[in-house]
């Protein structure tokens, strides 16, 4: 398998080394050859082999990325591939998973942004680090702390002049249990990443980002959609999720038995630069239909 993918990455070599200003990128062909590696990962039998094929999927698109015009190329076809690109084209987060034994996954991503649509974009590698963060919700990360996550939506609001972005994310770390993400970024000196922001009023006040953890035999819904909301008689839009709770009262904590509650649906609003946890909204028609999004694994069953 891994001998099948070794010509086209000798080949990209020489492509690169030739290349110049006079001759752009193929980004079609480097798409194309990407693809066929892409493809190749979830064959083998053993994590090791998924692993190693990926690990020359990711260096390889990492070069790519590296390519002058690629931020504006979006490589439509790598589709396990996650690319969200702010509304202003400052910058992208590309992200996606590898599926391996007993229901576990791991996550790799890239962040590319510019300050302008005429600047050579700045390229970081995600380096998930979930692991070893030991409060998620309450710890602002970088590029080299990630909490890996497969990113579907990328929202963006902006209040008194400043622009701010919330990114609804899906992790699987466990064979019992799922997560939901909703994750505040930023993008700060020389172009880096920064995840996590307080700007949730829910529960403790202190919360950088959302996690909702549930059991890994059910999906839990979060959109980003335009709805009536508390006395106001005019939709907006907000993020809503299924509330999840235990199977029982005694397994509160147990997020293995976490499903979701029939017909029960909160959301957050933003309001004055904060997303204000709002319980018991009425989810039954939306206002408007969100765009098609990437789709995470367990919602394709």
């Amino acid at each position: 398998m891994i001998k099948q993918i070794l010509p086209i990455i000798i080949l990209f070599s020489i492509f690169k080394g030739t290349a110049t200003s006079a001759t752009p990128p193929d980004f079609r062909m480097h798409e194309d050859s990407l693809k066929r590696i892409m493809l190749q990962i979830i064959e083998p039998e053993h994590d090791f082999e998924r692993l190693a094929i990926n690990h020359d999927f990711r260096e390889y698109l990492r070069q790519v990325l590296e390519m002058e015009g690629s931020m504006d190329y979006p490589f439509d076809s790598l589709l396990i591939v996650s690319r969200l690109t702010s509304p202003d084209e400052t910058f992208r987060i590309i992200s996606w998973y590898v599926p391996l034994a007993d229901s576990n996954f791991e996550y790799f991503g890239f962040f590319q942004s510019r300050s302008s649509k005429n600047e050579q974009p700045r390229l970081f590698i995600l380096k998930d680090n979930a692991s070893n963060i030991t409060e998620p919700m309450f710890e602002t990360l970088d590029h080299e702390n990630w909490y890996g996550a497969y990113y579907t939506d990328l929202i963006h609001r902006r209040y008194r002049g400043t622009d701010s972005y919330i990114l609804l994310g899906w992790r699987g770390d466990n064979p019992l249990t799922r997560k939901r993400i909703i994750e505040p970024i930023r993008v700060m000196g020389k172009g880096r990443p920064s995840f996590g922001q307080p700007v949730f009023r829910y529960e403790r006040n202190n919360h950088r980002r959302i996690i909702f953890e549930y059991s890994a035999k059910v999906s839990m819904s979060i959109a980003y959609e335009s709805h009536v909301v508390g006395q106001s008689r005019r939709p907006q839009e907000v993020i809503i999720f299924d509330r999840m709770a235990p199977t029982h009262s005694f397994l509160r904590g147990h997020y293995q038995f976490y499903v979701p509650e029939t017909n029960i649906f909160d959301a957050f609003v933003f309001e004055e630069g904060n997303w204000i946890f709002t319980p018991d909204v009425d989810a039954r028609a939306p206002r408007r239909q969100p765009p098609p999004r990437p789709v995470p694994p367990q919602d394709l069953d």
